[in-house]
């Protein structure tokens, strides 16, 4: 009996063989690179730990203006929602303080939130003008200090001031021009009626005339900022090179003076202070890499390399040569070498107007 052939698959069922390998292979494949890819995710969200959707916000960073009384004003724009009342210098001195470990302090009364943060202009034909003029008349014409007072707002604490200013130091106001403008600072729930006068004998060729309205009504003169009130005058602060720091109210410029104490250009920016009647001066220095330093460049004009970020308050940038009113903290170095170079220790305020909290 002869054994049987066996029969060689036809051509058409081999390939078909052959392509249902491959497609099982190919199948097993995608199974096993799904199921990689799965321990992989959850591997990773293992690792990475839960996800947080970022909330969308929106750009609440203040709009900067300038009021005619030289201090910056915050505004937020009407479409979104108003920030908390607070002054540009005030945050900035918050943000100066929590970057050396110290308490900030409020530069107002926190019971009231005082804070410049509108600037109204008024016709100067304007009835709460005309009242303001009158009771600044009146105050011109006394024949003494004594007469003075009661036009002066906080009397109870400013006659020893006036004492000291007329009798001991033997000053006098200074005589003022024609009105160039008039308006309403609004600070908080309180407000400030401002008048700006021509003044031949200031740096900056202006006076004003802040008036703050008494329990019963009536406009008083800001006393402290009309006359630039200082804790010292500029003769004896530089003669006795206090290192304690001593309140002052200047005009404040740029200055290119870098000398003794402060000969390091790149560590200090040097800013020309001049006395309120122009007659003396002295050279400031606060440290550049510092937020009171940017401010106060921007103040005058400097501008300066930073790395703040975006929602750090500050002045807006004024034009180079530009002058500024200021209150600021002042002291000599120790074992001070000259009677020109001073610390500028605090920057209390971009105006001579200085609101409750504010010097304390």
């Amino acid at each position: 009996m002869s054994t049987p052939r066996l029969q060689r698959p036809t051509p058409r069922t081999g390939n078909a063989r052959q392509r249902t390998s491959q497609l099982k292979l190919v199948a097993v494949s995608l199974a096993f690179a799904a199921a990689l890819a799965a321990t992989g995710y959850y591997a990773l969200r293992l690792l990475s730990g839960p996800v947080v959707k970022p909330v969308p916000t929106a750009d609440s960073r203040p709009q900067q203006s300038k009021s005619p009384t030289g201090s910056t004003i915050l505004a937020t724009p009407a479409s979104k929602a108003p920030a908390q009342p607070q002054t540009t210098l005030s945050r900035i001195g918050q943000v100066e303080a929590a970057k050396q470990n110290k308490p900030a302090g409020p530069l107002y009364d926190p019971r009231s939130s005082n804070a410049a943060l509108a600037y109204e202009s008024l016709p100067l034909e304007s009835p709460q003008v005309a009242e303001a003029q009158a009771v600044l008349t009146k105050y011109a014409q006394a024949a003494t200090w004594r007469e003075r007072l009661p036009f002066v707002f906080a009397p109870e604490r400013i006659e020893a001031l006036m004492q000291e200013q007329y009798e001991k130091r033997g000053q006098k106001d200074p005589e003022h021009g024609g009105l160039l403008a008039a308006g309403i600072i609004t600070a908080g729930t309180s407000t400030v009626l401002n008048l700006q006068f021509a003044c031949a004998t200031r740096p900056d060729a202006g006076m004003r005339a802040n008036f703050h309205r008494n329990r019963n009504g009536k406009l008083m003169l800001d006393w402290e900022s009309w006359v630039a009130w200082t804790e010292k005058t500029w003769p004896e602060f530089k003669q006795e090179h206090s290192q304690l720091s001593v309140v002052m109210r200047a005009v404040a410029s740029e200055s290119s003076y870098y000398n003794y104490e402060f000969s390091e250009g790149w560590r200090w920016l040097a800013v020309k202070l001049r006395s309120p009647d122009g007659l003396h001066n002295v050279t400031g220095y606060i440290e550049r890499n510092t937020v009171l330093g940017i401010a106060l460049a921007n103040l005058i004009g400097v501008p300066l390399p930073h790395k703040l970020p975006d929602g750090t308050p500050m002045p807006a940038l004024k034009l180079p040569g530009s002058k500024a009113l200021v209150t600021v903290r002042l002291a000599f170095p120790a074992k001070a070498q000259s009677d020109h170079c001073v610390n500028i220790t605090e920057i209390l305020a971009d105006r001579w107007l200085l609101f409750p909290g504010e010097g304390k």
